[in-house]
């Protein structure tokens, strides 16, 4: 296993075991390397901002990431697009947004979100769009602005917006057998 690989297996094992300690020898077994290697590779880790903490005889302990502050109102507003939206999202607030569309045209639209999504050539919001009263996705690099306009509502029925989400994926080629060959033909 490779340096890169094993880190992030220390870290899915940090974080499997959380808020438990595990030690550098039990660790080292998992990763099947020695407890002198495991300590080099947290140590290279805490530098890197990983929040670990490290009790002599206890362990290593991942401590949890503290939550984002809630965005006020006005904080959505002025603040980054990206921001706005993913405290709706973790909010579930309904979210107003100027939006331009592919043709160019503009609009505000009220909608309450239910994920982020990163797909091939974009980031999308998903989510019930209620100008349109139906699921939506939209390209948040055509999101203008966003403001945090209602109080939390309750999730959709997912069936909808995953239809949204679905792409049409590109069919095979169809096989005829060799050129030229009728079907049938024997």
């Amino acid at each position: 296993m490779d340096r890169v690989d094993r880190l992030l297996v220390l870290i899915a094992e940090l974080r499997a075991a959380a808020p438990e300690p595990l030690t550098s020898g039990e660790l080292a077994e998992r990763l099947g390397v020695s407890a002198r290697t495991v300590r080099r590779d947290l140590e290279l880790l805490i530098h890197g901002g990983l929040p670990v903490r490290s009790r002599r005889g206890r362990g290593h302990v991942l401590t949890a990431e503290p939550a984002p502050p809630p965005l006020s109102e006005a904080a959505s507003l002025v603040g980054p697009v990206r921001d706005t939206l993913a405290a709706a999202v973790r909010s579930r607030r309904v979210v107003r947004l100027a939006y331009t569309d592919r043709s160019g045209a503009r609009s505000l639209r009220d909608v309450e979100p239910q994920c982020l999504v990163l797909g091939p050539h974009a980031e999308y919001l998903v989510g019930w769009c209620r100008m349109r009263d139906g699921p939506r996705m939209f390209r948040v690099d055509r999101i203008g602005a966003a403001y945090l306009a209602g109080r939390a509502v309750p999730a959709r029925d997912l069936d909808g917006l995953t239809a949204a989400l679905r792409v049409p994926l590109p069919r095979a080629p169809a096989d005829d057998g060799p050129r030229g060959a009728r079907r049938g033909a024997r």
